[in-house]
């Protein structure tokens, strides 16, 4: 649809929401400002965020959407959950969301430094082989979306990592393959 409308955000790394209540003239590119998270109950527009690493989501409802996007520092605030809110108040109930969370770093390949991981600790931020640390930055965000009420069956992940699983992605390391053990869970 060469018509559509376009309304992108302009990433902070946060968990910002702004909600698109206009329309933009056909064709157009509109930026909603300084933001992470767009939602919108209107048909005909679509709603983009950019993405390298950072999870992608879509969350879908029965009359609205939101997109996502969800870096360590977005996941360290909840970015997830603050678009399922968003939701909420154009009322879409938790329950009856779906969820797809796009190509991203997984743990295979995301090493951070001992202050990131110490804010996912636990089952998402682990030591490696080499005593340095990876941090599954997509299980956060699928725990995150479903302790905000997604459920967990509706919720689904592209499995390949943006670093590792090859030349289409933009942070694909030169001559890495996977091994695939951060398969999607």
């Amino acid at each position: 649809m060469p018509d559509l409308p376009i309304v992108r955000a302009t990433q902070v790394h946060g968990n910002t929401v702004v909600r698109v209540n206009e329309t933009p003239r056909a064709g157009s590119v509109r930026d909603a400002g300084n933001c992470d998270v767009l939602a919108t109950d209107l048909s005909g527009v679509a709603l983009a965020v950019q993405t390298a690493d950072c999870v992608p989501i879509v969350l879908a409802g029965d009359r609205s959407i939101a997109v996502v996007h969800a870096g360590w520092r977005g996941s360290a605030q909840n970015a997830a959950a603050a678009g399922v809110a968003a939701l909420a108040q154009l009322h879409e109930h938790p329950s009856s969301l779906r969820a797809w969370l796009g190509p991203s770093i997984r743990a295979c390949c995301y090493e951070v430094g001992g202050e990131v991981a110490a804010r996912f600790a636990g089952e998402f931020a682990r030591r490696s082989c080499a005593s340095r640390f990876v941090l599954d930055l997509p299980a956060v965000n699928r725990a995150q979306l479903a302790e905000a009420g997604v459920p967990a069956e509706s919720i689904s992940a592209h499995p390949a990592c943006t670093r590792c699983g090859g030349e289409k992605f933009a942070s694909c390391a030169a001559g890495t393959r996977c091994d695939g053990a951060h398969a999607a869970r």
